[in-house]
């Protein structure tokens, strides 16, 4: 099953290629097609995920990794994880995920500024009409309240937005790029 927009995945690598990483760990990494886009670009990349889709990914939660021991990744990610969870407990995730990273962290959720997104979300019976969205601010907040500092944060996913419906539209995706305070 495909998951990600085809833009997004390339927009994605581009972007990972000027962190300057060499290994990376996603969490939540479903159908693991950011996995493969990594891999195409010579990045060593592992996965966890509650029910993988792929041989190479390992079954594993976040929330109960012991990070003690684990190997360190120079980019711990994740793409449609968080906005699962409750705001509450968000924080606490990007901490574990800092605690598996040499360098940083990446998250993308969807864009609360996105109106085709927030329009067909209005409409849908899909599990996905009760998932949390996120403005730049919230989410770097969110970020800091987990001990990061923000390297970078913006909105990716513009392609992707247009799945949702035609009307123009802010891209589907708020990203932050972070990492650990004096990293």
């Amino acid at each position: 099953m495909k998951f990600n927009d085809e833009a997004f995945i390339q927009e994605f690598a581009t972007f990972v290629k000027t962190i300057d990483v060499k290994s990376a760990l996603e969490v939540g990494c479903l159908s693991g097609e950011l996995i493969g886009a990594l891999l195409d670009i010579g990045i060593e990349v592992s996965g966890i995920d509650l029910n993988p889709q792929r041989d190479d990914v390992i079954q594993a939660d976040i929330r109960t990794i012991n990070p003690k021991g684990k190997k360190k990744y120079d980019l711990v990610f994740s793409s449609g994880l968080l906005e699962h969870y409750p705001i509450d407990e968000i924080p606490e995730i990007i901490k574990k995920m800092a605690a598996l990273s040499k360098k940083y962290v990446l998250n993308y959720v969807p864009n609360k500024e996105c109106v085709a997104y927030q329009k067909a979300k209005a409409k849908t019976t899909a599990d996905w009409k009760d998932e949390l969205d996120f403005d730049i601010p919230k989410f770097e907040e969110l970020h800091k309240s987990a001990g990061l500092e923000i390297c970078s944060s913006g909105l990716a996913g513009a392609e992707w937005a247009k799945r949702f419906g035609p009307e123009p539209s802010e891209p589907y995706l708020v990203y932050v790029l972070a990492k650990k305070v004096g990293g």
